[in-house]
Formats: structure tokens, sequence, C-alpha cells
């Protein structure tokens, strides 16, 4: 890392660095915003796997693949798997960062059809429907009525529909065509998966959880803000959102409390208390009571009954994801800055305790690059720095209200202050040391797709699968971070003390974005969501727990797995306790990267969201004077 810091300093003394034009950026901002809108589902078309996978009107393309990952074969492989999947998270994403490039950047504007064909299915697909009650609780799935548990479960309607017609091939038959052509490694791979087809069949049956409940409030602040230009949109989704007090009660009802006493929400996913743990015994030695948002709409006492209706918390006991943490600091953010809600909701202690805890933990995870553990603070959203443009979206509000205008509420100008210290600080120094030179005048961002392979003769090779997705997000996290938005002229300006090694990078990473996106050199990939368990490191029993109970209460006699117990961290136990069991079980203590391990997983990309963050952020460069 140290190597290439230097090699950027030195190219900033001997190159002269020179920015895109306006009319070749202006000209791929125009091309990527016509293939954004080419990429949302025009008209509901039904499954029939595998000829045609169902879709639903305004949905934007995102796909369910697997990372294979090794020899040539399993590369291949990485290919070949894809199941069209109807989630709300690529939508309301993509449909924010078209408002947001058009507001912030200048960018083309959508049309408000295009913006009411998503916020119209993510309300009729995504809304919880098990509460007899308006609410604005989300769901990542569409759900749908199933008769045998009398409830409203979560629908990934291909893949369900995948696992179901593998009942009626005859495998065998195609393993041994496929041995006869030297695939047994593949073969393999296809005995795993279809032996695991009643393990993902349970997983499909989430919970409504936080992010997308929190990335719809940050939609609708987002439409809310600009009501001027699309009035029958803001309409539209206020309209479906009248009871957005049942998101703030249900942040405060499903709060983390591990210091509670409270066995309803005092127990965690064991992964979470992993990289959470030095930040609870901290809080723990000075006497601070702990709250914080979770992932899922779900406790300890709801799953005793949800269980049996097909609603299920993955592993029974909820978790804190660090990225669900900061899109619910951003959606409580700018629904109070835009007068969506009133900054009354700040005025209760419990939020304001939630909203402060949540502010300083994620600070302390970015100081301690995530406890050094990132594949389990990121749980399910895999890249750091799209977690970093997450927050800096949060800092980027509070300073512009608090510069031109003042913050409604005192906990607001705190929190402004610890992400905003992070933030220029250690994610900066982060961000400018992992960027890569290309040439002179370019750099870039890999995370971890396609960088894991290897060829014929046994020689890595890297296929930069992520680059486009991790360098636009690497920019719009610097740019968000380093520079404000003017009202009266519309434009962005660095802010008096944004180091000129920062404007150089993002010059440098906009031209690698502008030459590259539309090249077809790179596969315009990412990895936005993703299952928990990632291999080895990634399973919640491989770290201690002193919670094993069944439902009802009843100590678990054995340390097996049970579907109907509870394994969990409960409270802030004994650093010396945690550490003997830890070392007992010899829990995983390092993360070494997804390609230093032979497994799989799956995840979901979306290439209309690499397009949409990528037109964001040249947008942006584009807009600042």
């Amino acid at each position: 890392m140290e190597g290439t810091k230097m090699w950027l300093v030195i190219l900033g003394c001997i190159a002269v660095i020179t920015s895109p034009t306006s009319a070749e950026v202006n000209k791929t901002i125009t091309e990527l915003f016509k293939r954004i809108k080419s990429m949302q589902v025009q008209r509901t078309v039904p499954s029939i796997p595998p000829l045609v996978w169902g879709k639903f009107r305004g949905i934007y393309e995102s796909d369910v693949r697997q990372y294979f990952h090794g020899n040539p074969d399993m590369s291949a492989l990485r290919y070949e798997f894809e199941v069209f999947d109807n989630n709300m998270f690529a939508t309301a994403w993509i449909t924010s960062c078209l408002l947001e490039a058009h507001r912030y950047g200048k960018a083309p504007k959508p049309s408000e059809e295009q913006i009411n064909m998503s916020v119209e299915i993510l309300m009729n697909n995504h809304n919880d429907k098990n509460s007899n009650y308006t609410n604005s609780i989300m769901a990542f799935w569409p759900q749908e009525y199933d008769d045998s548990y009398k409830a409203w479960v979560s629908s990934p309607i291909n893949l369900l529909a995948m696992f179901n017609a593998t009942d009626l091939v005859d495998w065998n038959a195609v393993y041994e065509e496929m041995e006869k052509l030297g695939l047994k490694d593949v073969v393999d791979i296809m005995k795993r998966l279809l032996a695991s087809k009643s393990g993902y069949e349970r997983v499909f049956r989430i919970p409504p959880d936080f992010d997308d409940t929190s990335v719809n409030l940050g939609l609708g602040s987002l439409l809310k803000e600009a009501i001027v230009d699309f009035p029958q949109s803001n309409a539209l989704w206020q309209s479906r959102n009248s009871n957005l007090s049942s998101v703030f009660s249900a942040i405060k009802h499903y709060a983390y409390r591990p210091l509670s006493g409270n066995k309803r929400v005092d127990t965690i996913d064991t992964r979470t208390y992993v990289y959470m743990r030095k930040f609870l015994e901290l809080s723990k030695s000075k006497n601070e009571d702990v709250a914080l948002v979770t992932t899922w709409v779900q406790d300890l006492e709801d799953i005793k009954t949800q269980y049996y209706r097909g609603v299920v918390t993955p592993g029974n006991v909820n978790n804190v994801d660090i990225t669900v943490a900061a899109n619910a600091l951003y959606g409580i953010t700018n629904s109070i800055l835009t007068g969506l809600v009133t900054a009354e909701v700040l005025e209760d202690p419990d939020m304001q305790q939630i909203y402060l805890n949540t502010s300083t933990m994620i600070a302390f995870q970015i100081n301690t690059n995530f406890s050094s553990r990132p594949d389990l603070a990121l749980t399910y959203y895999p890249s750091a720095i799209e977690f970093y443009w997450f927050v800096a979206r949060t800092y980027n509000q509070l300073l512009r209200r608090y510069t031109y205008n003042s913050l409604p509420h005192h906990t607001m100008k705190t929190s402004m202050d610890i992400l905003g210290n992070v933030l220029k600080n250690n994610a900066t120094t982060i961000m400018l040391m992992e960027a890569m030179p290309m040439g002179t005048d370019m750099v870039y961002y890999d995370d971890f797709l396609g960088d894991g392979d290897f060829d014929a003769e046994g020689k890595p090779v890297k296929y930069g699968e992520d680059r486009l997705f991790t360098t636009a997000m690497a920019a719009n996290a610097l740019i968000t971070i380093w520079t404000s938005f003017e009202e009266k002229s519309g434009t962005l300006v660095w802010n008096q003390t944004t180091p000129k090694q920062v404007k150089d990078t993002v010059t440098r990473a906009v031209k690698f974005l502008d030459t590259y996106i539309l090249s077809g050199e790179y596969k315009p990939w990412n990895a936005f969501f993703s299952g928990s368990f990632k291999g080895f490191g990634t399973i919640w029993t491989e770290y201690p727990a002193n919670r094993n109970e069944y439902f009802n209460g009843t100590k678990v006699p054995d340390h097996r797995y049970h579907s109907t117990t509870i394994r969990g961290m409960q409270g802030v136990p004994n650093e010396t306790w945690y550490k003997q069991e830890e070392a007992a079980m010899k829990s995983p203590i390092d993360f070494h990267g997804y390609n230093n391990q032979g497994g799989y997983f799956p995840f979901w990309s979306s290439e209309p969201y690499t397009y949409a963050v990528t037109m964001l952020a040249l947008s942006t460069f584009s807009n600042i004077v």
C-alpha cells in the first residue's frame, strides 16, 4: 500500500493531469442515461424457467450469481450461473442515483413515468403485508400470500422456480456426460448446490429489513427535495407512505440493546459480536448504554411464532450490518432535513440514543478497519468503498445544512462531527492508498470479483469484474466527502481544506471511468448484495455463544444447530471468558480475502446500478467549479 501511495505522489509531481473534456463526459453521461432506461422492465413477464425469467414492470435488472473462482472451469461457471432477481434494493438505489445525478450533477432528467414505474412496483410488492396497519416497513423480495403458512412470505419467484425445475432433471445422466468431458470439479459443485437446495429455500423466507426500509425513506426524502421537478412522483410516494412513524417505532422496538437485560433484544448473531466486541466492551467499561439499528424487523419473541408462518431471520438471531446502519442514518437524517418528517423524531430519547450510538459505532469500525473483520461487519454488502459512500451521503447533507443554515437538532451536529472526522481522515486515507495507477493519468479500484482466477498453466489472472463499479464508488465517496452543493448556482465546490491528492485521484478515476465504462473491456458487475455465508470464517457456529436454547427457553443439551433454537451472544460477557471460548473453538481470527479460499457463495449484481453510480460520479465531477 505504501508503494502505491508513493507512486501516486510521484505521478502528481511529474505528470500533468488532464481531465476528460466536458463534451466527452457529457456524451458518456447521455449514453449511460439511455442505457439505464433501457434496462428498466417495461411490462410484467411471468416466470417460466429456464426459458423465461419472471420480471415485474418498473424493476431494474439485477442477477443472482455464484462466486465460483479458481481454475478456468470455475471461472467459466461463474458466467453461466445467472438468475434475474426482482429485489427492491437495486431498483431503489438506481432510482435514487438518477435523482441525485440530475439534482447535483445536472445529468438528464428522468421522466416521471420512469420514476413512477419504480415507485409503484416497490410499494405494491415490497411493503410489509403481514402487519394489520398501514406502514412503511419494506422487504428485499416481493411478498406473496402462502396458503400453507396463512401469511405473506418473501418470494424470489425465479430462484424458487429454478429450484423447483431441478426436480424434473435426470441429474445422474447430466453428471455422467459432464465427467466424460473432464468437468469433475463442476459436477462436484453442482452436487453440492443441489444438496443445499432445502437450505437455500429456507433462507428465502426472510422478514422485512431495515435496509430496504431505510433506503425507501431516503428515496422519499429525495423526491420531497425534488418536488418541483417530480411533483407526481413525490405525491405518489407520499400517498403510499402515509405512516412514517411506523419506521421509527420499528427502529426503536427492534434495536440491539446488549446491556439492557431484555432477552428479546440483548442477544445478537455470533458473527456480529466478533467485530462488535471491542466497541461493546469499551462502552460497558464507561457505563454507557448501547442501542443500535439491526438488520431484520424481527426479534427473539417474534421468531417463536413467525417461524411457523414462513417469516424467518437467517439463523433465527438478528445481526448488525454496518451498511444497514449507514443507510438507516441517512434515511433518518435526510427525511428530517427535507421536511418529510419533523425534527421531533430526535426528541424521542430512544431515537436520539440510536442515532448517536449508530454514528459512534460506524466511526469506530472505520477507525479500526472494521475491527479487522470486514467479512463480518459488511455482512450482506461486501463493498467497503460503497459503505464509505453511504456514510458520506449523511455527512454531506448535514454539512450542507449546517453551512448554509442551521441543523434542526443538536444531535445532528454531534453526528456530523463524528462522521466528518473519520471520513476526512481514515476513510479518505484508505481510499487514496487503494487507488491503483494506470498510466500517468488514470487510477482504478478493484474489490474482489474476477481477481481470484488462474489460467491453465496455474498463473494468476485478474479480470477486474467489479473494477468499474468500485472505481465509481470511490469517486462518489471522495466527491461526497470533500465537496459542497451551492443552492444558488446549482454547482458543487471543493471544500477549502480538500487535499490536492484527493482532487487528483478523483480526476484520474473519472478519466478511467469515462474511458472504459462503455468500452466493453470490463464487466459492469458488482456485489451489491451477498449471502452472509461466504465460506470459512463466516458461519455463526464457528464463534462462541453464551445463549443456546430452544424457543421455549430450555437449554440445548449439545452443540449441534437445531432449526428451532436460539444460538447467539447475549449481553457483554467478560473478555477473558470470550477469548478462552474463542481459543477452545479455534475460531477464525483473520480475514484473508474472498479470493484466498476455495469456496463459493451467492452474490447479487446489477449492471444498471454500475451504470447509475458511474453516471452520478461523472455528472457530479463535471459540476464541480
